[in-house]
């Protein structure tokens, strides 16, 4: 009796040690798993955009010379079919022509160039913003919403309604109050934000538009155009 009581007593000790070093395994493999995946979705993206910028190049100098950004896309769209699944993770795909004034194809997750991957982010979220904003004012009949959700690189995001400009000039790894990929607009006529012809806006249109991830940070006024650290030069 008293021999099985202490092998029970044993198993149950080793089952238990079993189960805290699985759990140690978990939580010293897990992050170590994710970087993995993270870099894996980083070369595969690289690898289908070197794909994609041979073939724009190809079908570039062999059908058109002077096309436009839209040529390029319908372009891209016959070289790669999948476009938008271009990047594993899910990120946008930009055309932006280089010194040979080819349009060559990058991520809007993966581009090495972090300045430039802001830029372009913050673009395509204002462009998304007011075609987001247009459709809540139909839907609403004229109310005009707190804040228009668009979907950006595969992932949500909230474009908050503000009243004055935010406190934001870097990335949000650098900004006390933020964090990860954030935007806010403001309206013309509305709190701190002018109207008018000095303000190159009219009462209700969007005057402000802020967006910044970790790294940097784009700033969109109707008198002056982006500005921000992402603008900054290198």
């Amino acid at each position: 009796m008293k021999l099985r009581s202490i092998r029970g007593g044993v198993n149950r000790v080793v089952a238990i040690l079993l189960v805290l070093i699985a759990i140690m395994l978990v939580v010293v493999l897990l992050p170590a798993w994710d970087d993995l995946r993270l870099l894996s979705q980083r070369l595969s993206c690289e690898q289908a955009m070197k794909s994609a910028k041979d073939g724009l190049i190809i079908e570039y100098l062999g059908r058109f010379k002077e096309g436009s950004v839209q040529d390029a896309m319908n372009t891209l769209d016959q070289v790669m079919v999948a476009r938008p699944n271009i990047c594993p993770a899910g990120g946008e795909v930009y055309l932006i022509k280089n010194s040979e004034g080819i349009y060559e194809p990058l991520c809007g997750l993966h581009d090495r160039n972090a300045r430039q991957r802001t830029r372009l982010n913050a673009s395509r979220a204002l462009e998304l913003l007011r075609e987001g904003r247009r459709k809540a004012l139909r839907s609403s009949k004229g109310v005009e919403p707190e804040a228009v959700d668009i979907t950006l690189n595969s992932k949500p995001l909230s474009c908050e309604r503000v009243p004055k400009v935010q406190k934001l000039r870097r990335g949000t790894a650098t900004t006390d109050g933020f964090e990860g990929v954030v935007a806010f607009y403001g309206l013309a006529g509305e709190g701190d934000f002018p109207a008018g012809e000095d303000a190159k806006a009219e009462a209700g249109d969007i005057f402000y538009f802020v967006y910044a991830d970790e790294e940097h940070c784009a700033i969109w006024k109707a008198n002056d155009g982006w500005t921000g650290d992402a603008y900054w030069q290198q």
